[in-house]
Formats: C-alpha cells, sequence, structure tokens
C-alpha cells in the first residue's frame, strides 16, 4: 500500500498492526448481528495487472453441492474513484485500472443460513464459513490472510485457525486454509482438553439437553482412537463446534474442526447421545479421509464449479464405516449397539429398490445433482449408506484374506501415507492398495460391487463373524403395500412408493392422498394400523385424491416377517468367529 491510499484505508490498515505487504487482511464487522448482517472489508495487495476478479465461492467444503453463496452480497463497492468494477457473473466481480497502489473493496453480506453451515448471524452468535462470506483472487489465493472480528461486548471467538496478537483475530497461511477453518463466535460454552500431546476444544452454542461433562468425557476416548488406523495426527490442536439448536442438523468437516448441528433435546436419551458421538466420530474421521487424503478430481478445489470423482462414496462412505471403529475400540459403542445399528443398514438396503439403478461410482459422480425423495429412493443409492456396505464387504474380506492380520483400516493408512495431498489417488491406486496387503486382485469386486450395482451376502458377511439375521422366534407375517404416508387433513397423503412393491403395481404414487381404505374412511396417522386388519394377500380398495380427483386403486397386499430385522450372535461361536469378531470390532463378540 502506498501514500494514495484514503484516510480510511490507512486507518483500517493501522488497526490491524500488519507487517507482510503482501497479506489479504480481512475485517469483518458483526456490530448489526441481529439483522444478520455481516459487513466486510477486505485490504489487497498491489498488482500491476489491468484487472483482478473477486470471487466467492460456489459450493463449500463438506457439502458437494452447488448453493450460489454470493445470493447475499450487496452494496459492493471500492474505495477509489479512480477504479471501474462490474459484475461478470453469478459470483464474480471484476476490478479495473491502476491497482498498483493495492485494493480496498467493501460489501455487505446477508447471513441466515444456518441449515447450510455456511454463515449464520444473529444476536447470540455467528458462524462463519469463509467461503460464504469473503472473496478471493487466483492471484491471492496462496497468501496469508489475516482476520479481524467486531463483535458485540462478551462474544466469545473460537476457530481451528491460528490466534493473531488481537482479541477476535485469526490467521490463515492461504486462503484454503481459511475456507476449511469456520469460526464461531458469540455468547457459548467453552472447554479445553488436553489427549496425548494434543490440544482440544468443545465450543457449544445454544441450550439444550446435553451433560457437557460427559461429552467432554466420551470425546476425549474417542480422539484416542485415532492411531487405531493412521500412524500419526495431522494436528496439534482440534475444535469441535456445537450448535444445539431448533429445526436444522448435521455436520461438515474442517481442515482441523468440525461443526455438529443437532436439535437442542437431542442429546438426553442414549440413542440420541450415541447419534450424536458418531456424527463427532464421522467428522473426525474426515480430518484423516478428504482432509489429508482426496479423490482425484478434488486437488486443488475448484471453488467455482463442480468437483467431480467417482470415488466419494470412499470419502464419505468409508468414513461413515470407518467412524464406529472408533466408537467401539474406544468402548465408547458396545458390540450391541453395533449389532443394532448394523441391523437398521442392512434392514434399509433391503427396502432400496434403487440399489438395482444406479452402482456407487455413478452416485459419486452425481452427488452435485442428487435429490432426495420418492425417485431417489427408488433409483438411487447413497455415497454414505451404500459406501458403508462396500466398505464393510472389504473389511471382512481382508480380514478373512489375510488371518486377521490386515483390516479396511489398513487401506486408509496406506492412502494417508502414499496419497496425501498435494497427490491424490485413483480406482486403480486403491486396487493397488488392496493388492499390496491381501495379494488378491480385486478388479472382479470393482466390477461387481462399484460400478456395478452391490449385492452383498448379509447371511456370509455375518457368519464369518459369528453373527446373523434373525426376526425373532414367530414365523408369521403382515400385510405390506410398501407405501410410505406422512398425516394430511384430509387423511394421509403418500411420500413415497416402493418400486415394484403392492402399492406400486396398483398405480398408487407420491401425494395421493388416501381417504379411505377398503371403503372405511382414513381416521389413523399411521397406515400400518389399519393394515393391520388384513392379511398377506387380501385386496383392499385404496379410495384416494390426485390432482383433487377421486379415484380408486385395488391393492394385493404383499408380504413382510411381522418380526423385526435383528443381528444377533450364533449359538456356539467358534473360536474362529470370535476372533473374527474382536479383529472386527476390537470388542468381544457376546454370548447368544
Amino acid at each position: 500500500m502506498t501514500s494514495h491510499l484514503t484516510k480510511l484505508s490507512l486507518s483500517f490498515f493501522a488497526a490491524f498492526n500488519f507487517s507482510a505487504i503482501a497479506d489479504v487482511k480481512v475485517h469483518i464487522d458483526l456490530m448489526e448481528a441481529e439483522h444478520h448482517y455481516a459487513h466486510v472489508k477486505l485490504d489487497l495487495p498491489d498488482t500491476d495487472q489491468e484487472f483482478i476478479d473477486l470471487k466467492l465461492p460456489t459450493w463449500r467444503t463438506g457439502r458437494y453441492e452447488i448453493l450460489n453463496l454470493a445470493n447475499g452480497i450487496r452494496e459492493f463497492s471500492v474505495n477509489d474513484d479512480d477504479l471501474h468494477w462490474q459484475k461478470i457473473d453469478k459470483d464474480t466481480w471484476r476490478i479495473s485500472g491502476d491497482l498498483s497502489d493495492g485494493l480496498e473493496v467493501a460489501y455487505q453480506v446477508y447471513a441466515n443460513q444456518l441449515a447450510y453451515r455456511s454463515r449464520h448471524v444473529d444476536d447470540s452468535h455467528a458462524f462463519i464459513d469463509a467461503s460464504s462470506v469473503v472473496m478471493y483472487t487466483d492471484e491471492t489465493r496462496d497468501d496469508k490472510h489475516i482476520i479481524q472480528l467486531k463483535v458485540p461486548k462478551k462474544w466469545r471467538s473460537v476457530s481451528g485457525l491460528k490466534s493473531g496478537r488481537k482479541k477476535h483475530q485469526f490467521i490463515a497461511s492461504d486462503y484454503d486454509v481459511l475456507v476449511d477453518s469456520p469460526i464461531e463466535t458469540g455468547v457459548n460454552s467453552f472447554h479445553e482438553f488436553r489427549v496425548d500431546g494434543r490440544d482440544y476444544e468443545l465450543v457449544i452454542w445454544g441450550k439444550g439437553n446435553y451433560n457437557e461433562a460427559q461429552m467432554v468425557k466420551d470425546l476425549k476416548a474417542l480422539v484416542a482412537q485415532g492411531d487405531t488406523i493412521w500412524s500419526d495426527y495431522p494436528f496439534s490442536r482440534y475444535v469441535f463446534m456445537v450448535h444445539a439448536t431448533t429445526g436444522v442438523r448435521g455436520a461438515t468437516e474442517h481442515l482441523n474442526s468440525t461443526i455438529i448441528q443437532r436439535d437442542r433435546y437431542t442429546f438426553n436419551t442414549r440413542k440420541d447421545y450415541l447419534s450424536f458421538l458418531a456424527t463427532a466420530a464421522h467428522e473426525f474421521v474426515h480430518t484423516w479421509n478428504v482432509k489429508q487424503y482426496r479423490p482425484q478430481g478434488l486437488v486443488p478445489y475448484n471453488y467455482q464449479s463442480e468437483n467431480y470423482s467417482n470415488l466419494l462414496w470412499l470419502a464419505e462412505g468409508s468414513t461413515s464405516y470407518l467412524q464406529y471403529q472408533l466408537l467401539m475400540r474406544g468402548e465408547i459403542m458396545t458390540a450391541k449397539e453395533w449389532m443394532e445399528h448394523l441391523s437398521g443398514r442392512v434392514n434399509s438396503y433391503m427396502r432400496k429398490p434403487g440399489r438395482d439403478s444406479q452402482s456407487i461410482a455413478e452416485a459419486s459422480f452425481d452427488k452435485w445433482i442428487s435429490e432426495s425423495g420418492d425417485y431417489s429412493t427408488n433409483h438411487s443409492v447413497s455415497i454414505y449408506s451404500e459406501g458403508f456396505l462396500v466398505s464393510w464387504m472389504l473389511d471382512i474380506d481382508i480380514l478373512d484374506t489375510t488371518g486377521m492380520e490386515k483390516s479396511y483400516r489398513d487401506v486408509h493408512q496406506a492412502l494417508y501415507e502414499k496419497h496425501s495431498i498435494p497427490k491424490t489417488f485413483d480406482d486403480k491406486d486403491v486396487r493397488t492398495i488392496l493388492r499390496g496387503i491381501t495379494g488378491k486382485d480385486y478388479q472382479a469386486f470393482w466390477q461387481k460391487n462399484i460400478d456395478g450395482h452391490a449385492k452383498p451376502d448379509f447371511d456370509e458377511l455375518l457368519a464369518k463373524v459369528g453373527l446373523k439375521i434373525s426376526y425373532g422366534k414367530s414365523d408369521k407375517t403382515k400385510s405390506w403395500t410398501g407405501i410410505k404416508t406422512k398425516p394430511h387433513d384430509n387423511g394421509l397423503i403418500i411420500s413415497a412408493v416402493e418400486k415394484n412393491s403392492p402399492g406400486w403395481k396398483a398405480g398408487l404414487t407420491t401425494d395421493d392422498i388416501i381417504i379411505a381404505v377398503d371403503g372405511l374412511r382414513m381416521k389413523d396417522k399411521d397406515l400400518t394400523k389399519r393394515l393391520a386388519n388384513f392379511s398377506p394377500e387380501d385386496n383392499v380398495e385404496f379410495t384416494v385424491f390426485r390432482r383433487d380427483v377421486l379415484t380408486k386403486k385395488k391393492v394385493t397386499l404383499g408380504a413382510l416377517p411381522a418380526g423385526k430385522l435383528k443381528i444377533v450372535p450364533i449359538k456356539e461361536a467358534s473360536d474362529q468367529q470370535k476372533s473374527m469378531f474382536k479383529s472386527w470390532t476390537g470388542l468381544s463378540l457376546p454370548e447368544a
């Protein structure tokens, strides 16, 4: 910067006390928090270029979806009358003129996207993922960024970023580190703890039915398990950020931190609390898988468009699988709870027709355009759910082939050791690792289960570790339509119809409103209660409104086992099966 700086620019620069001339200085004013506003000022270094393009990413890391984050930018300005700017596309501002004296720009951000975990500002806190708040140029992407927050009194600011010399100040070595290190600032609860020479922090925004002491205790046990998979930890400090709020849920991994969002009343029961710990474990696994090694196509990130890969199932589905390795090896989750979780996975897969329509390689590539709902259920698979199942299949196969000397955990250690960023890996690299571990060629497995439609043999997988599927002692069946419904003012509205199910064959479809079953008005809020009055093979008439027109459909009911699918230990398991279970989970096989 030179003497041509305006008085405002000089005061802004002096407030930061910077010495490095090439640094990018970012000031974020949060003093209008109640209106969801963030006012941003950027000081950019000088350049001899005729123009620069300032860009805001169109997506954020950890969410493979175009979010159009520039939709909240207003009041863009350049603090030099001799410079000219124009917006050239939806998230790019071009500034031209004499830029040899540096540049200061300012703009307002409307930050009310809590559910996206991108930006949210209110009178109690601000969550800032820089990808939705701070612009960058290709030329300054590698430059150090210094962020100064202006916040209300009594607010505490926490981030995985290094702290600066001043309060509420953070330092990022470059833009990529900045957008992978969110900031939580506001009125919050804060804990610090240390495990195996590394520092950890837990910051919680929002009231809820959580037990903070228990959370700290279990997170200590969780983070100590990283070396059961990887050779070392890629950080010296890690931050868990938790939003206990209303109406949002989910989590996102970052470089050395995570943001976890849950309903404020979903921490108390064992089931809910274990779900929270599983989410924390998932994001912690991502510290290696995705943040240290990523598939080809994702390095370096292109923030302005989709980043395609057919291995997102390994990035996300394997993480969903490995999270439970940490929980079990840390004795946070019991063997019984693990079997209960697996039961849900197996049952969901059996009820997903999409397994015959899409491979997990295709689901990975198309994650950017994936949708939920009826069509997804019938014609898609999930990189999370089906990626979990393929990871499970690989783990059992490796354990079995190597006499329990190696496991799927060794695959991820090899990826960490041999393919850490800036390197990447592709399908062939993963198969090469698998062959090196087992001596087997996995080309056929890959074609069948990854490029093809995976069909796990659950009986075989479970038998190897002393388990089996059970529907209880009864061999009775219950009537089944394949229809999912939600309450509606006039009855029940169909939210999904399983492909090739009795309801599907009868011609029922989403958004049909069921007002009567077999001539009697539909008053129950649960269709299964009404179906309990019928037997499999019965022909039942459904009266529905479709586009406000009354119509009737005959459904020939199908059958499902009356009992709930459970995974249980087999009687008199062999020593081999017990050893296999122990090698697989780190826990002892329970008695039948």
